[in-house]
């Protein structure tokens, strides 16, 4: 805003030497050059009268990598040039006809930095008064705020010495609901002295009440108050739906001795007719949300207090950052439960609704005590219409610590399911009733990266072991470890498979891969007993002790079987001198030399083979070469 109004002033300066004729070659370019920056560029169209109390251009375009996302059209500047004279813009009208916002520009992540910023008014070189800043037809594209929108706007700036005030009313004028906001404000450096005058409303059916999924979508209002220093600074806040009170309370902002500034929040109201009235009981009539803390210019965060409250839901806690963003303190406990012990219905946005008899959590750590955290949270009666358990829980315990300047989190867990009842009766007979496990979990400040050194999984007659490396983002997520599982029972997973299985199994992986790009280098291997899969080719073959290996390379060419190999009592197939299989594009397959298919194995594939006469259902051991690839 500081640059536009700069550059707007010095555009419209006179220049001694152009003539009127002139106006637009010279002055064009340098609004053009003076506006444009890194991903954003100006193009102003017909500009005229820089030389007249009466400046105007017909189109003014701003546009990122993507394309034009603002236009402004007809716009207008009816301004004094003599009181530049006196050091001052004087605007009497800045008009537009047409702005059209047909998206919000493409932004690029900015670095964060710890410490807080200071809120402070340009110190423009000139005092800046706009009477008055107006445009006839201002159209939203659907993008910006889910649907379109067309309204009039009407306000006024006035910026000097270092004190500012402004106002503005925009409505919205096409066939939707109506709806206006009203904004008056003013700030100035010296003493800090803020006010705000904030009213917002909405018709019903409008786009707030659409946007947060009220039920209903009713009308919609909202105003905030407040006027004082900033070191000492309330605000009133009041929520109203259909004409309800529903939110009302203060808001606090006061500055201390250290530097410091404090805050505090004291809201409460009827929040249930915001939710779907099976949730009423979750919040019941009475909602109230209460916080106090601190923060310093160097970023650090005090939470004393947070405290919300409602019909089954009471939650207690407070929280202390240090400058970098590490936990110094943290304190939570709450519990979730209806007051008559029914089932609640928690107010989630997942596609079926879930109930609990009840759930509580507790965390806790304190650096100045030591370096050990705490979390124990349990959940009873979970209860969806596709699955259902009697008892969740997780416990855990860790350090949270400085080593060499870097942060470090670690930390131990342990969980258990009991009573497990999905309703598909395949996962149900897979999963069993009851599951238990523990894991260990480090991260380190420096790569990014996660470590977790054990993450296991044990059920009645099955248990699975992970351990292994997760890198950040900017790695694409890629995975470095391994895996092992061990399964006494293969028929529990005769459902799941669409086939009946049998036996007893062992299986590890190790290797790397990226879920982004879907890229892999594994190492696997299989020993089993008795190994069933219901065709009777491979059954007879893994009759008894029988072991597979295999090492499978995905890349941006191709997937890779290079290397295979099956033992059991009657066979051993092996290829280790080449590449076994390769899943090539229809336009560059292999010229098989023999082929033949399993469609009770690998529906959909064909299976090359080059090497002596071979049989999957003889006893006769072989060594062979084996391609696998799609076929149509």
């Amino acid at each position: 805003m500081r640059k536009l109004i700069l550059a707007s002033c010095l555009a419209l300066l006179p220049v001694t030497g152009h003539a009127q004729t002139d106006d637009r070659d010279y002055l064009t370019a340098f609004l053009e050059d003076s506006l444009s920056g890194a991903g954003r560029k100006v193009v102003v169209t017909g500009f005229a009268g820089a030389l007249s109390s009466q400046a105007s251009l017909t189109e003014l375009t701003i546009a990122d990598d993507t394309g034009v996302w603002l236009t402004l059209r007809d716009v207008t500047l009816d301004w004094s040039r003599s009181s530049l004279l006196s050091g001052a813009v004087v605007v009497n009208k800045l008009t537009a006809g047409e702005i059209i916002l047909d998206r919000l520009p493409a932004s690029e992540a900015a670095a964060t930095s710890p410490e807080a910023g200071s809120f402070a008014l340009p110190e423009l070189p000139v005092s800046v008064e706009i009477g008055q800043i107006a445009a006839k037809h201002i159209v939203l594209g659907p993008s910006v705020l889910g649907t379109g929108l067309e309204a009039t706007l009407d306000a006024s700036l006035s910026l000097s010495g270092g004190e500012g005030k402004g106002s503005l009313v925009l409505e919205r004028t096409d066939a939707g609901p109506a709806g206006k906001v009203a904004l008056t404000a003013s700030y100035a450096n010296a003493t800090q002295q803020l006010s705000v005058d904030l009213a917002a409303e909405e018709a019903a059916g409008g786009i707030a009440s659409i946007k947060l999924g009220l039920p209903g979508a009713p009308s919609v209002a909202l105003k905030v108050q407040g006027a004082g220093p900033v070191s000492d600074f309330a605000a009133d806040v009041a929520l109203t739906t259909d004409g309800v009170d529903r939110l009302a309370g203060k808001v606090t902002l006061k500055g201390q001795n250290d530097g410091a500034t404090a805050f505090s929040a004291d809201l409460a109201g009827d929040l249930a007719p915001l939710f779907l009235p099976s949730y009423a009981e979750f919040f019941g009539n009475a909602v109230s949300l209460t916080t106090a803390g601190q923060r310093w210019p160097d970023g650090r965060l005090a939470l004393d207090n947070l405290a919300v409250k409602a019909k089954a839901l009471a939650l207690q806690g407070s929280l202390a950052l240090a400058s970098d963003g590490l936990p110094q303190k943290f304190n939570l406990t709450g519990k979730i439960s209806a007051p008559d012990g029914s089932p609640v219905l928690l107010p989630l946005t997942t596609d079926l609704p879930v109930k609990i008899s009840s759930a509580d959590i507790a965390l806790g750590y304190d650096a100045t005590q030591d370096e050990g955290w705490s979390a124990n949270i349990a959940v009873l009666g979970l209860d969806r219409a596709d699955f259902r358990a009697s008892s969740l829980s997780l416990s855990g315990s860790g350090r949270i610590a400085r080593v060499a300047g870097s942060r470090q989190v670690g930390g131990t867990f342990k969980y258990t399911a009991e009573g497990l009842d999905p309703t598909d009766q395949a996962l149900a007979r897979a999963l069993g009733a009851v599951v238990w496990g523990d894991g260990s979990v480090y991260w380190r400040e420096g790569d990014g990266s996660v470590t977790v050194q054990r993450l296991a999984l044990t059920g009645e007659d099955y248990a699975a072991l992970v351990s292994g490396k997760i890198d950040s983002l900017s790695d694409a997520f890629a995975i470095t470890g391994k895996a092992s599982a061990r399964m006494d029972d293969l028929s529990r997973l005769s459902s799941l498979a669409g086939r009946s299985l049998a036996g007893a199994a062992e299986v590890s992986v190790a290797g790397n891969g990226s879920p982004i790009t879907g890229a892999f280098d594994l190492t696997g291997s299989a020993t089993g007993t008795d190994m069933q899969a219901g065709v009777p080719e491979l059954d007879n073959l893994l009759r008894g002790q029988a072991s597979v290996t295999a090492s499978v390379l995905r890349d941006t060419s191709g997937t890779t079987l290079r290397d295979l190999t099956v033992q059991a009592a009657t066979l051993s197939g092996q290829s280790c001198e080449t590449v076994l299989a390769r899943i090539w594009s229809p336009a560059n397959r292999m010229s098989p030399t023999a082929r033949q298919t399993w469609p009770g194995l690998w529906p959909g594939v064909w299976i090359t083979r080059n090497g002596p006469a071979f049989s999957p259902s003889t006893s006769s051991r072989s060594t062979a070469t084996l391609s696998i690839r799609p076929f149509t």
